[in-house]
C-alpha cells in the first residue's frame, strides 16, 4: 500500500529547505508581510544569531487579533504572538515519524534544526501538506 511510503522516505528528502524566518523583534506587520509575500502559513522565529525560538503561524496572528484587538496588537512583536519552543525533528527521521508527531501534538509543521556554533538553527521545515503531497506523488 502507498502508506508504506511514509516508512521509507526520509524527512531530508521531502522537507523544504531555505526556511523563511522572522526575528523575535519583528513587528506583526512584518510577520504579515512575510506570510503573504511568501505564500506560507508559518514562519520560524529566530534570534539575532539565527537560533530557533519558536514558530508563528497565521492562526497565531488571528488568535492574537481575536484576543487583543487590532489596536493593541499593533505594537506587538513576533515574540509576543509566537508559539514558543518549536517542535523539531531530525532530517534522518521518516515521514511516518513526522506524521505521528504532528498528529500527537496537533500541529501542522515541524522544524528541522541543525547544530551550528552551539545553537540550533533551522535548515528545513516539513508540513502536513508536504506529507500529503508525497503520498499523492506515490498514487500517480
Amino acid at each position: 500500500m502507498f502508506f508504506s511510503l511514509l516508512k521509507k522516505v526520509r524527512i531530508r528528502d521531502a522537507m523544504k529547505s531555505g526556511v523563511i524566518t522572522v526575528n523575535l523583534e519583528a513587528s506583526v506587520q512584518e510577520v504579515l508581510k512575510l506570510l503573504t509575500e511568501n505564500h506560507v502559513s508559518g514562519l520560524v522565529v529566530v534570534d539575532e544569531f539565527g537560533e530557533i525560538w519558536g514558530v508563528i503561524s497565521s492562526i497565531d496572528v488571528v488568535a492574537a487579533l481575536k484576543d487583543k484587538g487590532v489596536e493593541e496588537i499593533d505594537g506587538f512583536t513576533a515574540e509576543d504572538i509566537m508559539t514558543p519552543q518549536a517542535i523539531e525533528i531530525g532530517p534522518e527521521k521518516t515521514l511516518e515519524d513526522a506524521a505521528r508527531v504532528m498528529a500527537e501534538k496537533g500541529i501542522h509543521r515541524l522544524v528541522i534544526g541543525h547544530p551550528h556554533e552551539g545553537r540550533r538553527v533551522p535548515v528545513g521545515i516539513i508540513t502536513a501538506s508536504d506529507i500529503v503531497g508525497e503520498l499523492k506523488k506515490e498514487m500517480s
